[in-house]
Formats: structure tokens, sequence, C-alpha cells
């Protein structure tokens, strides 16, 4: 079984949370935003299309094992972000608040390759400086690539054992930077994982 975003944030408040067909919506923050919520987890993606995607993007199956559970989110107020996938064509309807999608995996692998697009594949990001997730295609291990002005580092500056560690362990340590409302405790540069040498 795989992880559970929802239950991991599931300690917030949840005053204003709601659900659409697309994605649940928890713990509302209306000083970020009159319809901002600190956490936005997308729906399961269809088999089909997470079938053509992974095979598309050669996927590891702990990417696959994700997505069939939930299509990415966006996490603390957009501090983290995993990606999800798209249908091809589709757009983001900005006149329907009820109507979300995550950041698209396939055009964030385009838009900001990871520095060796045959080994690691992009899979999510943190908004502070735009720093990359990237998981290794081979081993499934996952690493941070810190962005310099037009791209990212090639060296990673962190590394985690699994993608399930990597989202359990980031969760647990960006919990304790906000309260139960939501509110951001410390200053946005601490929302970045602490850099340590990869393992």
């Amino acid at each position: 079984m795989g992880i559970d975003v929802l239950s991991l944030v599931s300690h917030f408040d949840k005053a204003g949370d709601r659900e659409t067909s697309t994605a649940v919506f928890r713990t509302r923050v209306q000083w970020v935003g009159p319809s901002a919520y600190l956490h936005v987890v997308f729906k399961a993606a269809s088999a089909d299309l997470l079938s053509h995607a992974a095979a598309k993007l050669k996927m590891p199956i702990s990417c696959v094992d994700f997505l069939r559970t939930q299509n990415g989110a966006v996490l603390f107020s957009g501090a983290l972000s995993i990606y999800g996938i798209h249908s091809r064509g589709q757009l983001l309807n900005r006149q329907d608040p009820d109507f979300a999608l995550p950041f698209n995996i396939e055009d964030e692998n385009q838009n900001w390759p990871p520095p060796d697009r045959a080994l690691y594949l992009s899979i999510g990001g943190y908004s502070f400086d735009g720093s990359r997730v990237c998981i290794n295609r081979h081993d499934g291990k996952v690493y941070l690539f810190e962005r310099e002005i037009q791209t990212l580092l090639r060296s990673p500056s962190h590394s985690w054992e699994s993608l399930d560690q990597w989202i359990t362990s980031e969760v647990i340590r960006l919990t304790a930077l906000f309260d139960c409302r939501g509110k951001r405790l410390v200053d946005e540069s601490q929302t970045l994982p602490v850099v340590g040498p990869p393992s």
C-alpha cells in the first residue's frame, strides 16, 4: 500500500475543507487568498491515462503506484509540489474554482529538465527557489537539485532512499513549520530541505 497524502496532512484544521471532481482541498487559508487552501491533493489518475504516461516517461513503479492513489499534490500553500499527469491537451479552467489540476509532470520535465534526462525523472519541487526533486529511474532513490539562475545544478544536494521516504519525511518536517490553521511560523527559506551531502 502506497502513501496516502491526505492522511499525512489530516491533523490540520478542517474548517472550509471541500472536495471536487478533481481534488480534495484541505485547510482554508484566507489570509493567503480568498480561495486558498494549505493543501490540495488531486484525485487518482485514470488507469488508461496513467498507463500511457508511465510508458512515455519511463516512470519507476513507485511513481506509478503513487499516481494510482493520488495524481499529485500542492502542499503547504505551494511550498512543496508533487507533479501529476494531465490528459493530452487538457487546460486549466481558471473560471471554475472547483476545477484544479496538479503541475503537469510531462511539461515540468520538458520546461526544466533534470541534469540527466535518461537517468532522472522530475517528480516535484519547492516554490521558494525552484529546486527540483528527481527520482532515479533505475534504483528509485530521490534527489534534490537546487536551481541556479536558468538551470538545475548538475549534482544533487540532498537525497532520500525512496519516493515514500521523501514524501513522508518532508510532510513531517514541513508540518512543524506551520500551525494547525496553516500559518507559516518561520521564514519561507526554511521550507527548503536542510541541504547535506547525498547518501
